[in-house]
């Protein structure tokens, strides 16, 4: 089974599942049972009735997964804004509540058993990781506290995968199943970790839907070729919308973003003199040399050529 068919297989028995009354959730059902020594796991999409508030308590670990749309959880003294790429890894006994979800929202409940333990997992890290040690002492001191931490991915390419992984896994499991779930899983951590993508939840503004992260990732991989219009279908937002919303979280307007991330790039591509001031404006995305002349002298106060120079002294 790859992508594509464990894609289809949902939304197959989803269809089926729909026509049941009385359901809450869509159940992910299994092709077949391959061991009493498989882990107890199982895999939920929640119900999208955009009607009532759903309300539950983790009997194990959890890992809430947000493939798409935008969405609250709650807990006893805050709410969180959750959108696409949001992972959240909840410990046992935990209460937790989602707003209603509409058409779009769609939201993976990944309930495990105790052979995965995010805690135990993140200890063994800081064993061997040095250079994450304060990173990982947060994340280890908030789960504790709060019994749950919350991590952004959009910018992580293979997250999605991975879970498409284990998803895969769970339906059609093999001989191997519960070795691969456990590696997989400890695959997608570290890859949170790499990236960075930690959210610390006192931060969070449930004011804006997004991050000021969200909007500054975005602009650092696409600043090549982007546009106001690209960007905002990106987010779901309008035009006009989202120029207000970046400089009310960012402090900067969108304009002053990109040219930003530009002159950064150009920096770093100026320190290998192996690149010619040609290749770098083709490279940060300007068509014209003499206006990346006049935008760079704005922002240094010098010529991309004196700046070299400079670079070059250091």
């Amino acid at each position: 089974m790859d992508q594509t068919t464990i894609g289809e297989y949902i939304f197959k028995q989803l269809m089926m599942q729909e026509q049941l009354p009385g359901k809450d959730d869509f159940v992910l059902k299994t092709m077949s049972k391959i061991s009493a020594k498989s882990p107890r796991m199982t895999v939920k999409i929640e119900k999208t009735d955009g009607q009532r508030e759903h309300y539950h308590q983790t009997d194990g670990p959890e890992i809430l997964f947000v493939f798409s749309g935008k969405m609250v959880f709650k807990t006893v003294n805050k709410e969180f804004p959750l959108t696409g790429g949001n992972f959240i890894f909840f410990d046992q006994e935990t209460e937790y509540t989602l707003l209603p979800l509409h058409w779009g929202d769609v939201l993976v409940r990944i309930k495990m058993d105790s052979s995965f333990e995010l805690k135990d997992f993140l200890e063994n890290v800081y064993n061997t990781r040095s250079s994450v040690t304060n990173l990982i002492n947060k994340i280890i001191s908030a789960y504790g506290r709060d019994h749950y931490v919350i991590f952004n991915a959009p910018k992580v390419d293979n997250s999605s995968y991975v879970i498409d992984r284990v998803l895969i896994e769970y339906v059609e499991p093999n001989l191997l199943y519960c070795d691969k779930v456990s590696h997989l899983l400890a695959i997608l951590v570290l890859s949170l970790l790499e990236n960075d993508c930690y959210v610390d939840a006192g931060n969070v503004n449930l004011q804006s839907k997004y991050q000021i992260s969200d909007f500054t990732n975005y602009i650092e991989k696409n600043f090549q070729n982007i546009s106001l219009s690209s960007m905002a279908r990106f987010f779901g937002y309008n035009p006009s919308y989202l120029s207000t919303e970046l400089k009310q979280t960012t402090g900067f307007s969108y304009k002053e973003l990109v040219e930003n991330e530009r002159m950064k790039q150009a920096i770093e591509l100026l320190k290998n003199p192996a690149y010619t001031i040609n290749d770098i404006v083709n490279f940060v995305g300007y068509t014209s040399k003499s206006f990346f002349y006049k935008k760079f002298k704005a922002h240094y106060e010098m010529s991309p050529a004196k700046m070299r120079e400079k670079l070059a002294q250091k």
